[in-house]
C-alpha cells in the first residue's frame, strides 16, 4: 500500500514531522510533498494505517491506497458520442451502448490529461566512404550503402473530463480527441479544443452544483507522482477522488 497526503498543516514544521512519521529524510519529504496536493508521501509500506493515524494527529489529512483499487478506463464508460437534454445526457460508448446520466447524478467534473506515447522504427540509408572497396575496385567504387534503424518515440497529451457520479454507476470519461461533437448543434466549432470547452460549459449548465476540479492539469502534478504499475493519469484521478471524499 502507499500513503498519500491530501492537506498539510500551515505551520512551517509540518514537513519535518511528516518526515519523522514516515521514517524518511526531511529533504525527501519536502520533495514528495511539494506542489499541489494530494501527494504520495510513502510509495510502499505495510505500516500505512499507523502512518496515516500519526499524520492525522499532526494536523495532516492523509489516506492509504492500494494499486489494485485504482480504476482505469476499463472500469469507466469511455464516450464516443453524447446526447444532451435538459434533464441530463446520454453517453454512447464505442460499442454503441447507451448510458444515461441524469443531471442529479453528476457529482463532479475532473479535468486532466493522459500522456500517449507511440514508437516507430525509422530506417535510413546513406553512403559512406569505403577505402577497402576503393582499393579492390581501383577507385571505381569508393562508397558503400549503410542502413541504420532507429526507434523514434513521440508523446502527446490527450485532455479528458471525467464525469464522476454519485449514484454508484461508473464514471463517464470524455476524451477531447475521441468525441463526436454533433451534440453541440449550432454551437459546433472548427477546432476540437474549442468544442471540448463548449461541451464542458454545456455539461456544467446541466449540473450547476457540480464542481470542476482541474488540479490534475496543474504544472508538475503528474510529473510529481511516483512510478507505479498503473497509468499516472489513473493514479492522479484516484488521489484527487480520495482527497475530495475527505473534503480536500
Amino acid at each position: 500500500m502507499f500513503v498519500a497526503v491530501a492537506s498539510l498543516p500551515t505551520d512551517p514544521d509540518g514537513v519535518r514531522r511528516a518526515a519523522d512519521i514516515a521514517g524518511i529524510a526531511q529533504v525527501d519529504a519536502a520533495r514528495l510533498l511539494a506542489g499541489t496536493p494530494p501527494r504520495v508521501l510513502v510509495r510502499a509500506t505495510q505500516d500505512g494505517a499507523r502512518i496515516v493515524e500519526a499524520l492525522a494527529a499532526a494536523g495532516f489529512t492523509a489516506f492509504v491506497g492500494e494499486v489494485a483499487a485504482i480504476q482505469g478506463d476499463k472500469d469507466r464508460v469511455v464516450a464516443r458520442n453524447l446526447e444532451c437534454a435538459s434533464e441530463g445526457f446520454v453517453a454512447v460508448d464505442g460499442r454503441g451502448q447507451r448510458h444515461e446520466c441524469p443531471a442529479a447524478s453528476i457529482a463532479a467534473f475532473l479535468r486532466g490529461h493522459r500522456t500517449m506515447e507511440t514508437s516507430e522504427l525509422v530506417k535510413t540509408t546513406e553512403r559512406k566512404l569505403d577505402l577497402g572497396k576503393a582499393l579492390l575496385t581501383s577507385g571505381l567504387a569508393i562508397t558503400k550503402k549503410v542502413e541504420t534503424t532507429l526507434e523514434r518515440r513521440t508523446s502527446s497529451r490527450e485532455p479528458f473530463i471525467l464525469v464522476q457520479r454519485n449514484d454508484g454507476l461508473p464514471g463517464i470519461m470524455l476524451y477531447e480527441g475521441r468525441l463526436n461533437y454533433q451534440c453541440l448543434g449550432p454551437a459546433l466549432q472548427p477546432s476540437r479544443s474549442a468544442n471540448f470547452t463548449a461541451l464542458l460549459a454545456r455539461l456544467r449548465a446541466l449540473a450547476a452544483g457540480a464542481p470542476v476540479d482541474d488540479r490534475i492539469t496543474r504544472p508538475g502534478f503528474l510529473a510529481g507522482l511516483p512510478v507505479l504499475s498503473v497509468d499516472p493519469a489513473d493514479l492522479a484521478v484516484f488521489l484527487v477522488s480520495e482527497a475530495r471524499a475527505r473534503g480536500c
